[in-house]
């Protein structure tokens, strides 16, 4: 008998384990994969490719759900003292039952970090790695967890690589895309016309999603925070539709947050 879904979390987040890249990444890559540092105000930040990014008030809140009520310590949390439920699928199902909520369309939280990085096999060995263990997080729940594919846009072909991996391997429906630059290319770029049509091809929906106060250093617009990029990801977007037959559906990039996400 199929499931009946009221209420869906269209914008839910996990949490990526530590070490999710030394047993998910190409061998090749490993040595310059993210890494969780403490930086000089002794809050953990992300490096990679050099580059330290994140919020100086330290990683540990993008767990830290309970903090605007103040039930949970933000400003002192560890990123792995977040949420069990970002980490664990187990977990994340009791959330839900808690919330009375049916099923969750997942997004990254580090991940959300990928558009960053500025060398284009790098940023497709970082999807890959990713996007096979959000595989393996929802496997134990099918019908209730549903991956969003991370996707390396630095590169239409590898865009287009993993994009076909996510959805005939995986079975992945959908993915995500920052409304920032990729290397100084908007969304409606015409060298990605071949990916969004690529898209439609495959029926994967392609939703936008913000990082809320988070910068993206190196990403073509380093000196803007990512709201401020939201109208020009909208008028990409309008652009765009101008030159497609048929845009394919958009995942919803700004619903309810969940219990394991709750940034600052």
């Amino acid at each position: 008998m199929a499931r009946t879904y009221k209420v869906i979390d269209a914008d839910g987040h996990i949490l990526e384990p530590i070490d999710l890249w030394d047993r998910y990444m190409d061998p090749a890559y490993r040595e310059r994969a993210p890494r969780l540092i403490i930086g000089d105000n002794g809050k953990e930040r992300l490096l990679v490719e050099g580059k330290i990014l994140g919020n100086p008030k330290g990683l540990g809140r993008l767990g830290a759900v309970g903090a605007r009520d103040g039930s949970v310590p933000a400003d002192t949390m560890m990123y792995k003292d977040g949420r069990p439920g970002g980490f664990d699928p187990h977990a994340r199902i009791k959330d839900l039952d808690l919330d009375g909520i049916d099923a969750a369309f997942l997004y990254p939280s580090i991940g959300l970090f990928s558009g960053a990085v500025q060398d284009p096999k790098l940023a497709a060995a970082m999807c890959r790695a990713y996007n096979r263990w959000l595989a393996d997080y929802c496997t134990p729940y099918p019908d209730r967890l549903f991956g969003i594919a991370m996707l390396p846009m630095q590169s239409v072909d590898l865009a287009i690589e993993e994009m076909r991996f996510a959805r005939k391997q995986l079975g992945m429906k959908g993915g995500f895309l920052r409304p920032n630059p990729y290397n100084g290319r908007m969304a409606n770029h015409p060298d990605y016309d071949p990916f969004w049509a690529e898209a439609q091809e495959l029926d994967f929906s392609i939703g936008f999603s913000q990082g809320y106060k988070y910068r993206l250093a190196g990403s073509g617009n380093s000196d803007r925070s990512l709201s401020g990029n939201s109208g020009r990801s909208r008028q990409a977007l309008r652009s765009r539709s101008t030159r497609a037959k048929r845009q394919p559906s958009a995942s919803p990039g700004r619903g309810r947050s969940d219990r394991s996400h709750d940034p600052a």
